[in-house]
């Protein structure tokens, strides 16, 4: 995350940040199981999130604070899923992986759209003055 842009912005742009990259990530595991495909003895890889997040709260690296009796949060679950694991899923699917692809692929479309309506709405809001 880019503490500079934090700064100056705010953590909405951080965490569209966080989510592009995280579809980086993820559009190179896709891409290396559809390289691989004809690969023999090659499994298929994907990331695994709930791992890391799992053993985090094992090891207690989240410490939980309570604001209100019936709210329970992690200081910082985004820390915790910060480093990202890829696991093996068996042979790859032709079908699977496209579709794994396609929805990867919206979603950055989507997050990227985000990112420029967000922006655009500052651009906005500096040349007009917020009149």
């Amino acid at each position: 995350m880019n503490t500079r842009a934090a700064s100056i912005f705010d953590r909405t742009i951080d965490l569209m940040q966080d989510r592009l990259s995280l579809n980086s990530v993820n559009q190179q595991v896709i891409s290396g199981n559809l390289a691989n495909i004809n690969t023999p003895g090659y499994s298929a890889k994907e990331l695994s999130f709930d791992k890391v997040l799992r053993d985090s709260l094992e090891q207690q690296v989240l410490q939980m604070v309570r604001s209100n009796k019936q709210h329970v949060a992690p200081d910082n679950p985004v820390t915790a899923m910060e480093s990202s694991e890829t696991v093996e899923t068996g042979p790859v699917d032709l079908d699977t992986e496209m579709v794994k692809l396609s929805r990867n692929s919206i979603e950055y479309q989507y997050m990227v759209g985000m990112l420029n309506r967000k922006f655009a709405m500052l651009k906005v809001a500096i040349g007009d003055g917020g009149q």
